[in-house]
């Protein structure tokens, strides 16, 4: 006889992955289309869209989000970087950050996200590699409740360097069957979320005046040229 645990558990499993999915970011509501022709993935961005897209590394499918940020990518990178400018701002759900491992190009850190709807916290353990020279980070599981995860961001300078091109990707792998496709369709809402809310960060940081998160890691501080706010006296602070 097959016990009630077993019985429940792939239920557990799909109701705790949507949770998942949907804890990674606060969903925004999503524009209405518009008739008339379709526009270049350069017009989209130039319009304040995220677009999403697929690429493939060897045998792994990602899906891809690219931004255009108004500011420079010596301005992002401290707020890109840093995992406690997005605790509580750019990911809502995140709610502690343990750094285990800090180093100016490596980072280990175990994330906590609160779950809600009754459900239990869910904490995972994420190294990432940073190339700050070509303006890219690298990151991947070391443990936690999914099987795997991994992605990268990068930035291009835009607008002759005024401005950012920035690309997040993401694989995830739960770690029991749920078709990749089901997956992907996922992490393309979660991705074009966190990329809109970093831009809100970006701007309430630069434009508005609030200050950078005190609290840090190596890798935001590193090699960073001076990047001054749009009016002085405020309290932003760029990590020189």
């Amino acid at each position: 006889m097959i016990s009630k645990a077993k019985r429940t558990s792939p239920l557990h499993k799909c109701i705790s992955l949507l949770a998942i999915l949907l804890a990674f970011s606060t969903v925004l509501p999503l524009s209405a289309s518009s008739a008339g022709p379709a526009l270049t993935d350069a017009e989209k961005l130039a319009k304040g869209e995220v677009v999403v897209g697929l690429k493939t590394v060897g045998s792994t499918k990602y899906v891809t989000g690219t931004i255009l940020l108004d500011h420079t990518p010596e301005q992002v990178w401290p707020v890109m970087v840093n995992p406690f400018e997005f605790q509580g701002k750019i990911s809502p759900r995140m709610k502690t950050v343990e750094v285990m491992l800090d180093k100016q190009e490596e980072s280990i850190l175990k994330v906590t996200l609160d779950m809600g709807f009754f459900m239990p916290n869910f904490t995972y353990t994420v190294d990432s590699k940073y190339q700050r020279n070509e303006g890219r980070i690298e990151f991947k599981r070391l443990g936690g409740t999914l099987k795997d995860f991994s992605g990268s961001w990068e930035m291009k300078p835009a607008d002759h360097g005024s401005k950012t091109e920035l690309t997040y990707s993401m694989f995830i792998d739960p770690g029991f069957f749920v078709p990749q496709w089901i997956m992907r369709e996922g992490v393309k809402v979660e991705l074009p979320t966190t990329l809109t809310l970093l831009r809100k960060r970006l701007g309430n940081v630069y434009d508005k005046q609030d200050a950078l998160e005190p609290r840090t890691i190596l890798a935001a501080r590193g090699h960073m040229s001076a990047a001054k706010p749009a009016t002085s006296g405020g309290g932003v602070t760029v990590w020189q």
